[in-house]
């Protein structure tokens, strides 16, 4: 059963304003190092993907009502494509049984996120 969904959109050219510049500290205090790395293979706009991983997080704080740092929930990626969260210990163990579901998309100005947080019927 479906208990939350969270959906955020975000600006590609408001993350890369507050990242653009190195050792930024947003950058730093928002996106993992892997996240950080991952989007700086994408040559064209690194931009884009930081702007994914962070809608993807405020998707998630809403759709589970679980508020964290932000670091504590990261954005990776399947070999097939397909994003998914990555959590600190402390996030799983508040998570309990519920599963959450992700979905991100681009376009040339916004990045977009959804998250369904789904209670297993026999839970």
């Amino acid at each position: 059963m479906i208990i939350g969904i969270g959906l955020d959109s975000i600006e590609i050219a408001r993350i890369a304003g507050k990242c653009e510049f190195p050792g930024s500290v947003f950058a730093e205090r928002m996106f993992t190092e892997h996240e950080r790395r991952r989007s700086a293979r994408n040559r064209r706009n690194p931009y884009e993907h930081l702007a994914g991983c962070f809608a993807a997080r405020e998707a998630f704080f809403k759709a589970t009502q679980i508020w964290v740092r932000k670091t504590d929930v990261s954005v990776a990626q399947r070999p097939s494509g397909e994003p998914y969260y990555v959590m600190c210990e402390k996030v799983e163990q508040a998570l309990g049984s519920r599963k959450v579901f992700l979905s991100i998309t681009h376009d040339r100005t916004l990045a977009h996120a959804i998250c369904i947080c789904e209670q297993p019927e026999n839970s």
